[in-house]
């Protein structure tokens, strides 16, 4: 029986879409190409999920790494957080699940200041019944450890759980745990594949 739902954060109860952010500066599609290229698939950006790298150390680094973008690193950097704000329909289904009285934990890829900024303005968070984040524990997704650290942390037995996120490397890995899984996607209806699942509504 299904006792526990783990949900991921970004894409899945929280919106992080830089290609869409990043069109707030420019409409030259290449270079918003280009930029993620260079910000978002960069070793730093992992560093910082890690825990391991501040925000103002790891835009540092991408200022010398990258003069030439000097005034758009600026900007992504002084208002990339609010990019996270809530999907509602999956909040709605976090909240409902709370009231069905099942324990709820998050297991994500976070930085450590978005996570203060998003717990700041976003009450839904506190519904968690635990949550275990790559910048406390220094791993990442989808690194065993991570998901090693919820199981002990919480006592919680794979077979009862359910985890919700939005890469499939993520989710191919819960399955090797054997917990279930849902590979969440914009065209995802999260309450069906729930109730898919076995969760009753």
């Amino acid at each position: 029986m299904i006792k526990n739902i783990i949900f991921d954060l970004g894409n899945v109860l929280l919106n992080f879409k830089p290609v869409q952010f990043l069109e707030r500066f420019t409409t030259d599609k290449n270079k918003i190409e280009q930029f993620s290229s260079k910000i978002l698939e960069n070793k730093l950006w992992l560093d910082l999920d890690r825990g391991i790298l501040s925000i103002e150390s790891a835009r540092e680094k991408y200022l010398a790494n990258y003069p030439e973008e000097e005034q758009l690193i600026n900007l992504f950097f002084s208002q990339w957080m609010e990019m996270l704000s809530p999907i509602p329909e999956n909040v709605d289904v976090l909240k409902e699940l709370k009231k069905l009285n099942y324990k709820l934990y998050a297991l994500s890829n976070f930085i450590r200041e978005a996570w203060t900024y998003v717990k700041r303005h976003y009450d839904f968070l506190g519904l968690f019944d635990g949550e275990v984040l790559s910048f406390e524990i220094n791993f990442i997704k989808p690194e065993k450890q991570m998901f090693d650290h919820l199981l002990d942390k919480y006592c919680l037995i794979p077979e009862r759980c359910i985890f919700i996120d939005d890469v499939e490397d993520n989710t191919s890995q819960a399955r090797m745990m054997r917990m279930n899984s849902i590979h969440y996607s914009e065209s995802t209806d999260l309450r069906e594949e729930l109730e898919r699942i076995g969760i009753i509504f």
